[in-house]
């Protein structure tokens, strides 16, 4: 039996053992079975193009597929002589950036006298990340990151919902993902690196939205898929971590959730930002798939979330992938007006294999300065840079930064309406405390997109408001760090006045909030 010629995104080349006759496996699911996880974001429903992959033919015919809507035995067929994924088809677990957080010491809270090691968890939608402690001497000894691998039943909150509801035991799959391919692996990587055992764990601290949090416990995610939204349970929550199946005799603290959308992270912000100690007039934004906000201004506190999706972390870009070692992390101009393409470190990448969410940032800011794109997001096609590297392929324009990797329209739209949803969020929010922009004296830029982002950049397409560059900080993991503090810190009597004060924003409630949206549709700041 013929084997399947596979060829990879850094141009390698596999022989894979093809499906046997009788396997009525997707396309998707066989490649997993090879050690090939494909990006099923929308659960394999075959709603998005996350999972498609290109099918060879002898007569170099090139056949485009949804891998989850195709059946594995289509490689059997005589016509079929191999198989080729694109890079912004991997399920991609490497990340950087993800756990790198400040901290600062929470005022009149008590120190915690815990033996052991603790373990702060990170629980977002996309990315999971682990922080190992010390617990006597507060000191930080290993941190991990990892892809959620619940993202093969979506890529987003609302597609993780509904997949609950589905079936009998969707919840059930959903938390033992979580658990068995996402915490015990972070717990297996931070003891191995830091030299101890994971059965000297004896406390896990947990932040994350409230329905990765209700994930984990296992709880119906029912009340989240309809309006009125409602939480399974409210406030801080604690059990044993035997009870949702991982080997461990420690406890787990979940941080509370302010409501339905405004979850245990945003929170840990507040936390490690000092923001719960400042009476400056503060707004945190945490960039994640479910942005969320909490702004601060003379004693009120507002919060809300925004649908924001996965793009500002490479989700639905043609190219788009999480920070590594080889992706782009940002993108500038050289002198001969060339683009530079930079890794993390900012220096130049030899293999850039993809494009990070805040280097399409850089992109649509520097092509908007230079005319090449027009500020509703369209490429100029008489501008010489189209001119060299631009071409229309299946009816869409997309202009190539180097051979490998390039930049849609689709892609900007992408970006532009999930930058429309985070800066609407914020000028609502701005409304109802009856202040503008510029009385913002703290602006803290939380989640591991914000680690790599070009302020300017971000000021310059309108995703952050336009105030002075001494009056922003980026914070990074706040919502590990919080996780962190909680560790260590009886924290339980500075979170509650929150709880009790915060004016809780529905965005979908409040009527300015669509205009602003709309008017957010251009690459352009505002202030």
């Amino acid at each position: 039996m013929k084997s399947v010629p596979t060829y990879l995104a850094d141009g390698s080349m596999v022989e894979l053992c093809p499906p046997a006759s009788n396997d009525e496996s997707s396309l998707a699911q066989w490649l997993e079975s090879q050690a090939l996880r494909l990006n099923t974001r929308c659960g394999g429903r075959g709603i998005c193009r996350g999972c498609e992959v290109h099918l060879l033919s002898a007569e170099s015919k090139v056949a485009v597929v949804k891998a989850c809507q195709t059946s594995a035995s289509c490689l059997l067929s005589s016509k079929c002589t191999g198989l080729k994924i694109p890079r912004a088809s991997y399920a991609d677990q490497s990340l950087s950036g993800v756990s790198v957080f400040d901290l600062h010491l929470p005022q009149n809270a008590n120190l915690l006298q815990r033996k052991g090691l603790g373990l702060a968890l990170d629980i977002g939608t996309t990315t999971l990340a682990a922080a190992l402690w010390d617990l006597p001497t507060g000191s930080c000894l290993a941190t991990a990151t990892l892809g959620n691998p619940q993202r093969r039943f979506g890529d987003n909150v609302i597609s993780r919902i509904s997949f609950s509801l589905e079936t009998n035991d969707a919840l059930a799959r959903l938390q033992s993902c979580l658990v068995q391919e996402g915490i015990v692996p972070l717990v297996n990587e931070t003891s191995q690196k830091s030299g101890h055992t994971p059965s000297e764990i004896s406390f896990i601290e947990a932040a994350g939205n409230p329905a990765m949090l209700q994930t984990l416990t296992g709880d119906s995610l029912e009340g989240l898929s309809r309006y009125p939204f409602s939480l399974a349970w409210s406030g801080e929550r604690e059990f044993q971590a035997s009870s949702i199946g991982l080997d461990l005799s420690a406890c787990i603290h979940l941080l509370p959730a302010l409501g339905p959308f405004v979850g245990a992270d945003i929170v840990a912000g507040a936390l490690a930002s000092g923001m719960l100690d400042d009476e400056r007039t503060t707004l945190l934004i945490d960039f994640g798939t479910n942005g969320e906000m909490l702004l601060h201004h003379n004693g009120r506190w507002f919060g809300t979330a925004t649908a924001v999706g996965p793009a500002f972390e490479g989700g639905r870009l043609r190219c788009g992938t999480t920070a590594h070692s080889s992706s782009i992390s940002a993108i500038g101009l050289g002198a001969d007006n060339r683009w530079l393409l930079l890794g993390g470190d900012r220096k130049p990448l030899r293999n850039a294999q993809g494009i990070t969410g805040a280097a399409y940032v850089d992109f649509m800011a520097l092509g908007v300065a230079s005319q090449l794109l027009t500020p509703m997001g369209r490429f100029n096609q008489q501008h010489p840079k189209w001119e060299r590297n631009g071409r229309i392929e299946d009816g869409e324009a997309i202009l190539f930064l180097n051979r490998q990797n390039f930049i849609s329209e689709a892609d900007i739209s992408e970006l532009m309406q999930a930058k429309s949803a985070m800066a609407a969020g914020v000028q609502v929010l701005l409304e109802l405390a009856g202040i503008p922009v510029s009385a913002l004296e703290r602006l803290l830029v939380a989640g591991g997109f914000g680690y790599y982002l070009d302020l300017q950049h971000a000021q310059t397409i309108g995703l952050l408001p336009r105030v002075e560059r001494s009056r922003i900080e980026v914070i990074g993991n706040s919502s590990l760090a919080g996780a962190s503090l909680a560790l260590q810190y009886d924290v339980s009597k500075r979170i509650q006045p929150i709880c009790d004060v915060l004016t809780l924003v529905e965005l979908n409630q409040i009527p300015s909030f669509s205009e602003f949206y709309t008017d957010c549709l251009i690459i352009a700041p505002f202030d």
